[in-house]
């Protein structure tokens, strides 16, 4: 049976021709800088950092590209998805599809953390105040001053744990020397459609 968070059914989505090459773009702009610096392929970053480290930050690009919206019709994935295949999902999974639409990618400093409780969470780019985040797995691992990658959802003050975190010895320097650790901003997008 499908986890809440269970994506098989969009990632098999994404190998279609109207979304394969949209997805390219996005997944160029989060690695086309740092690839064709180092004149390499995303399967060598692997050998550098390792299949898990490198699996979360594929993750990171796909997450981004569920929240965009592109020119032309269908202009998001998950909205279409969630039209023609949602019927598949359970209710749990099309509301985690959901969130992951409407999410905003940033970047996170936590602290306060109570393992199996609870930590605090600030956002290091668009600033605020930090916000308590009730979360019993992922605070048994997370440490003091690490900066992570995070989906929070603009209809409330969640934020999902699937994530790229930075631990830090101390505490972290000013949040824009930080921001190459963000995956992205929402930005409009051409098509990349014919």
């Amino acid at each position: 049976m499908p986890t809440s968070h269970d994506l098989n059914g969009l990632m098999k989505f994404l190998s279609r021709d109207e979304w394969r090459e949209c997805f390219e773009e996005v997944f160029d702009d989060h690695f086309g800088p740092i690839l064709g610096e180092g004149d390499m392929e995303f399967e060598e970053l692997a050998e550098i950092l390792g299949d898990e480290r490198v699996m979360n930050l594929w993750g990171c690009a796909f997450e981004d590209f569920l929240t965009q919206d592109f020119d032309g019709e269908p202009s998001n994935i998950v909205d279409e998805y969630l039209k023609r295949r949602g019927w598949k999902e359970n209710a749990q999974t099309r509301a985690y599809m959901g969130a992951l639409r409407t999410s905003v990618m940033s970047l996170y400093e936590v602290s306060d953390v109570v393992p199996g409780q609870s930590f605090m969470a600030r956002d290091l780019l668009r600033g605020g105040e930090p916000i308590a985040v009730k979360e019993a797995t992922a605070t048994k691992t997370l440490k003091q001053w690490t900066r992570s990658r995070r989906e929070s959802c603009p209809s409330s003050e969640r934020i999902s744990l699937p994530t790229v975190s930075f631990p830090s010895p101390e505490r972290p320097p000013n949040p824009c020397s930080m921001a190459c650790w963000t995956c992205s901003a929402k930005r409009p997008q051409e098509s990349c459609r014919p």
